[in-house]
């Protein structure tokens, strides 16, 4: 074990399973020349010091997070749930997360791992990080291109919805599959009215009995 593996080992957080470099930072092949491999490997070791260097000097979980790169991030919260809980900032890094890879008319990216980090996330701090919604149900929309029925994010925005309906009508020149469901306040873990998107993401719980029809 040399140096730089003993320093992940004992870092202050837990680094299992992150990558730290990605292309361009990390040439994924071998150069032919084994003085230039050297100073390959010898510039990634260093780079990836760095990063350990940054991470145990940040204030905090989300801080540690930020320095590594995003491809990175979602591992991260799944290695250091805990410290993220303690910290009081699990439900504010997952939905900077979910925001930033996902909304009502994508795929829905990894199913399963977004069921299991909102699973850990606490209702009521989640949803108080969103808007108030409506107690009684709304009709909700998603869409997707692959013809994902189940995903966690939603949208009440008619214009949205009526622009997807047009763009995606022709169906021999692509597009996607727009389905709906009704929505209620229990059901919801976070409402996000910016008056564009007005997306919905909702629990774990509703969609394993939800029923979404296709329009």
């Amino acid at each position: 074990m040399n140096i730089l593996e003993k320093k992940i080992i004992n870092a202050r957080w837990n680094l299992s399973k992150i990558q730290f470099l990605y292309p361009p930072d990390n040439f994924p092949g071998s150069f032919s020349n084994e003085i230039m491999q050297m100073k390959h490997e010898a510039k990634k070791e260093a780079k990836i010091s760095t990063l350990l260097t940054d991470i145990e000097a940040s204030d905090g979980p989300m801080a540690a997070m930020n320095v590594l790169n995003r491809l990175d991030h979602i591992q991260f919260i799944l290695n250091n749930i805990e410290a993220f809980t303690a910290d009081n900032c699990l439900e504010k890094a997952i939905l900077k997360l979910y925001t930033r890879e996902n909304s009502s008319f994508e795929s829905g990216g990894l199913y399963d791992i977004w069921h299991e980090l909102f699973s850990h996330c606490n209702r009521e701090q989640f949803y108080s990080l969103g808007s108030p919604f409506p107690e009684e149900p709304v009709l909700a929309f998603r869409g997707s291109v692959t013809g994902l029925a189940k995903g966690f994010c939603w949208t009440v925005n008619q214009q949205k919805i009526d622009w997807f309906t047009e763009r995606w009508r022709d169906k021999s020149l692509g597009g996607g599959t727009i389905f709906s469901t009704h929505i209620c306040r229990q059901d919801v873990l976070i409402y996000l009215n910016d008056k564009e998107q007005e997306e919905i993401i909702i629990s774990p719980q509703f969609l394993e009995t939800a029923e979404i029809r296709e329009i």
